[in-house]
């Protein structure tokens, strides 16, 4: 038996979403399209009605308490269902259309998806995209949260609410301005590389934490003269002679083979597997499992 609940448990839930995405009652309220104090009172009423605190507000930031916390991962399926539902049940679309929300990062962004939007794109041209590029742990976040329909990323490593579907391996290559003097030879040892002046692509001033592990290991370390959260202007710097740089081989060209000098790191780092990012029990629109199997065709939708 289902049992009776009192108010719009629904929209009380749909505002508690949007404040724990925002951390702040009044960005809810502008996402929302409602009014701050409405905000508040649905956030009031679903903590009377649950008996549970679900911010902790001490900070001046409204924080997910634990059970804030659990109740957010449950909310995110709830409004999956309710998406669901509405497709299950609604009219009968003579094309795939409607919004397709990519979390991704920006060489992925620029060099993988294209291709498989232009295909997808002169099929459905009622489909249209929204490409949104960050580092993987915002990719994750977003994949998490059911911002995005799905992610392409890193899946090495993943939380436990995502499923992850491999698409390609990418080795990291050391690229250094073109007739270099930074590395005599054709295979730098790692310590030829930590002395070298380097351009490191970084999250927040952070360089990528394997790479760093990989050099403290050898107890070597790393001469960054620069970090840079743009891979592009990563390569304009060394390509311009001001240092070298490790980035996956997936972000170089063929123009830039002849504008840089390039050399594989397979002897120091492993190879990175990237693939098709799923939130579990996640809706997918018909549009959106249309163009996955346009990336990969094999995949299973399976929860």
């Amino acid at each position: 038996m289902i049992e009776e609940l009192s108010g719009d448990l629904l929209q009380w839930l749909r505002g508690f979403y949007f404040v724990a995405k925002s951390g702040s009652v009044t960005q809810a309220a502008v996402m929302m399209g409602r009014q701050q104090p409405t905000v508040t009172h649905q956030i009031k009423c679903l903590e009377k009605e649950l008996g549970a605190t679900l911010f902790d507000r001490s900070s001046g930031k409204m924080r997910l308490t634990p059970e804030g916390r659990i109740l957010f991962e449950k909310a995110i399926s709830l409004f999956e269902v309710v998406k669901e539902i509405r497709s299950e049940f609604g009219k009968e679309q003579p094309e795939y259309e409607g919004k397709i929300i990519i979390a991704t990062s920006h060489v992925i962004m620029d060099f993988f998806l294209p291709r498989y939007i232009l295909k997808f794109r002169s099929s459905h041209p009622r489909v249209n995209f929204d490409i949104q590029g960050g580092v993987y742990e915002w990719v994750y976040e977003n994949v998490g949260s059911g911002e995005a329909d799905f992610g392409i990323g890193n899946i090495d490593s993943v939380p436990k609410t995502i499923m992850c579907h491999d698409l390609f391996e990418n080795s990291l290559k050391l690229i250094a301005p073109k007739n270099n003097t930074f590395f005599p030879g054709k295979s730098p040892t790692l310590r030829q590389i930590a002395q070298a002046p380097l351009i490191l692509f970084s999250h927040r001033g952070s360089v990528d934490p394997p790479i760093v592990r990989r050099f403290a290991q050898e107890q070597l370390k790393l001469n960054v003269v620069m970090t840079h959260n743009n891979f592009l202007s990563v390569k304009k710097y060394v390509a311009l002679g001001l240092g070298a740089s490790i980035l996956g081989g997936h972000a170089i060209s063929k123009k830039d083979e002849r504008e840089i000098d390039i050399f594989p790191l397979d002897e120091y780092f492993p190879k990175r597997r990237y693939g098709v990012l799923l939130r579990k029990r996640k809706y997918l629109s018909p549009a959106v499992k249309a163009f996955i199997h346009t990336i990969k065709p094999n995949i299973q939708f399976t929860q």
